[in-house]
């Protein structure tokens, strides 16, 4: 989250109750549920726009975990696992969307702080996992037609304030196993990437 939210700390904090007491735009959860620590820097998430997957069918990004510790880590699918969008509005960028689940911040202006983690009841569904070796890193492309939760919500009419035609988007993970069952090397911490570059929304006409 950039920290120019810094300055608007009661307008972050009342974006961010809305946003975990009411289900916005793309399904987000309405019971954020139990929380975890953002990893260390020592495993790093980041993506980036690609233009060239855009398509009718909605945007692709690039995606990249490097993992600088000397252990392997898992990750349950999809990665990532939320998305979260910021608009301009002067010189500030401000919270106007999230979709998918596990991610978003326990304490709005604390860019450090605790992410709320999605954690399902029961293990009758297992998801795949992406491992990224120790020492390594992976690195894929995706789109909403792989992972609805990349939806560009700037196009939701729930989403869209007049005048905005600015948008980034922060991509987030933060997953728990359901309670009880250990799951080797899962990734315990969650993760943020950097500010999204997207293209500007199209002006109404």
């Amino acid at each position: 989250m950039p920290r120019l939210l810094r300055s608007a700390p009661s307008l972050t904090a009342f974006l961010f109750l809305f946003s975990t007491l009411v289900a916005g735009a793309g399904g987000y959860l309405r019971h954020p549920g139990p929380y975890v620590p953002l990893c260390s820097r020592q495993i790093v998430f980041s993506a980036s726009y690609l233009a060239d997957l855009q398509t009718e069918s909605g945007s692709g990004y690039l995606f990249t975990i490097e993992n600088h510790t000397s252990r392997p880590i898992r990750l349950a699918e999809p990665v990532p696992s939320s998305a979260h969008w910021y608009a301009r509005v002067g010189k500030k960028w401000l919270w106007r969307a999230s979709s998918g689940s596990g991610g978003s911040y326990v304490d709005a202006i604390n860019e450090r702080g605790s992410l709320f983690a999605y954690q399902p009841k029961s293990a009758s569904a297992d998801p795949h996992y992406i491992t990224v070796p120790a020492h390594g890193k992976v690195q894929w492309t995706s789109g909403e037609h792989d992972n609805p939760t990349l939806a560009y919500q700037p196009s939701c009419i729930h989403c869209n304030y007049p005048g905005e035609r600015q948008y980034k988007a922060v991509f987030a993970y933060a997953y728990l196993p359901p309670a009880g069952r250990h799951i080797k090397n899962l990734l315990s911490c969650g993760l943020r990437t950097n500010l999204v570059d997207m293209p500007p929304k199209p002006r109404v006409k």
